[in-house]
């Protein structure tokens, strides 16, 4: 667990502008990668807990639905920026166990639209893109993934989700929800 969390912590160091050389990257490359830098260095710190994994039953055999950790829990570490229309831009490395009750680290960026903005309550809709490492999935190596995401914003609390679509028509392969949760410290 430590070194999961050594890692996302890294990550996130890593983002920093001051350590970061941005420039010979291209326009667009170069622009997210400044933008990362910027949520790293002048963000906001966030704590995150993550807690439930829906296993979709129309896509899962009822023994392996047996076999299967809906527990997913665990937490990580995270900065946010708010931008002048009150929608956050946030940077993440979350561990937790994952449907085998295997460690699952997950390192990425996350963009989320909030109505009504600047509110106490709030709902949001986004994305999050980054890199996940599951040992059930070639052997660890860390894998791209880009998912949807929504929230529910109560002051300084949220609650997220995201749902991975099957990427196979056969069983015990299927759709997963994904649930955890945000603390802004500031």
């Amino acid at each position: 667990m430590k070194r999961w969390l050594a890692t996302a912590a890294s990550t996130l160091a890593l983002a920093s502008p001051a350590q970061a050389d941005c420039g010979n990257m291209g326009e667009w490359l170069g622009s997210a990668c400044s933008h990362l830098g910027k949520i790293a260095d002048e963000g906001s710190w966030d704590a995150y807990v993550t807690g439930f994994t829906w296993h979709d039953p129309s896509t899962w055999t009822d023994e392996k639905l047996d076999e299967l950790n809906d527990k997913a829990w665990g937490g990580g570490i995270g900065k946010h920026l708010v931008d002048e229309n009150g929608n956050h831009d946030m940077l993440y490395g979350l561990v937790f166990a994952d449907s085998h009750k295997d460690p699952e680290l997950m390192l990425g960026y996350a963009r989320i639209w909030f109505w009504p903005s600047h509110s106490t309550v709030s709902v949001g809709a986004g994305y999050t893109v980054g890199l996940t490492s599951r040992r059930d999935i070639i052997n660890g190596i860390p894998f791209p993934y880009i998912l949807p995401a929504v929230s529910l914003r109560v002051w300084r609390v949220s609650l997220l989700g995201t749902f991975i679509p099957s990427l196979s028509s056969g069983l015990n392969s299927g759709n997963v929800g994904f649930v955890f949760g945000r603390y802004e410290f500031k």
